[in-house]
């Protein structure tokens, strides 16, 4: 274990029982490889087979050859989603206790294809993405991520919501919704029968896009990663400092030691609401930056960056993705364990009574 991760060495060693038992979908059908994010725990491609059940905050990544089917178990079984190569997201769940009201999908990088059977009620499915958020209540859908951010919504039946910051558009058969990276979005009138067609033009376009402006964005981002990562940093540091609340917590909710009444809870949560608000303040930025950095890996990839910088840490791309490559297991687990504070900070939110919270929306837009 390195030393920077190795001030989060508590962390490694609890399992929270609660969600041990609450799955939210499940692994139906998979090709190539795909690996599992689940708290600080990389879980590569041997075990991630058809079966393996999938829980909240778990971040699915499959590879360029990956390809994974999800079945989803919540809030009402009957929906499927379609995992493309080169696609990272993870769940998080908006829910009272003995009741769950909606699952959110953040989509980090790639595509994904929803098909979303009758939900009752409250029930609800929406994508998010930092430019944009996907509502639907029953319908199939495909959102497109391309590595400068833009955001592509095509529904072969049905109609889903788009909505960024400025305006909502309803996508639908006939009209596609994008998202540009300054988060306009626009309808554009495809015929239902061309949707597939267009979706190949569209990320054609963007990668054109990226070839001219590939050393620019990658200095940006890289620069963004260096800033936003001590932040994080910080905000698990705070949030250890309140270890022993967490470690109670996990007792409880693993059936060794009774709930507490309810001053208890608040005391507790308002014990770690500080590290939370920190943590709330970084983590969808810095998740965001670290996978628009894993999109932009593909550009250099392809020999699109190739200049050098003008400001920054680094040299050129080719010296960044030498230290991000090297880093990028350790950094992965600093996001998975800030997920797990979320988690748990959701476990304890609920014994006071649930609702709207400081980790409400993750990420917002």
């Amino acid at each position: 274990m390195t030393k920077r991760v190795r001030l989060f060495a508590f962390l490694f060693t609890i399992t929270f029982g609660l969600y041990a038992q609450q799955g939210i979908g499940t692994i139906s059908f998979m090709e190539g490889s795909a690996q599992v994010l689940r708290d600080d725990q990389i879980i590569g491609s041997d075990r991630v087979e058809i079966g393996f059940e999938l829980r909240e905050f778990d971040t699915i990544e499959t590879a360029d050859d990956g390809y994974v089917e999800v079945e989803m178990a919540a809030p009402s079984a009957g929906s499927l989603v379609k995992v493309q190569p080169g696609t990272a997201f993870y769940f998080t769940q908006e829910k009272t206790r003995g009741s769950w009201l909606k699952t959110t999908f953040q989509l980090l990088r790639g595509s994904l294809r929803l098909k979303v059977g009758k939900l009752r009620g409250q029930e609800a499915y929406e994508v998010q993405t930092d430019l944009a958020a996907m509502a639907v209540r029953g319908t199939e859908f495909n959102v497109d991520m391309a590595p400068d951010r833009s955001v592509l919504v095509s529904v072969p039946e049905g109609r889903v919501a788009s909505q960024s910051e400025t305006r909502t558009v309803m996508a639908e058969p006939g009209l596609v919704a994008t998202v540009d990276p300054q988060a306009n979005i626009k309808p554009i009138l495809v015929k239902p029968d061309d949707i597939e067609l267009y979706r190949e033009y569209w990320q054609t376009l963007r990668l054109d896009a990226l070839k001219s402006n590939a050393d620019p964005a990658i200095q940006q981002f890289s620069r963004q990663w260096d800033s936003q990562l001590p932040r994080l940093k910080n905000a698990l540091n705070i949030l250890e400092s309140q270890k022993a609340v967490f470690a109670k917590w996990e007792q409880i909710h693993s059936g060794n030691a009774p709930e507490p009444p309810l001053s208890t809870a608040i005391r507790d949560k308002q014990a770690i609401s500080r590290g939370m608000l920190a943590l709330r303040s970084i983590l969808p930025v810095v998740e965001r930056t670290y996978y628009t950095l894993e999109g932009l890996e593909d550009a250099y990839n392809l020999g699109f960056a190739t200049k050098t910088f003008t400001a920054g840490n680094y040299a050129n791309a080719q010296e960044f993705y030498r230290v991000f490559r090297q880093e990028k297991d350790q950094n992965k687990q600093l996001l998975g364990l800030a997920r797990r504070y979320a988690r748990m900070y959701s476990v304890i939110h609920l014994a006071t009574g649930g609702g709207p919270d400081i980790m409400s929306g993750i990420p917002s837009f």
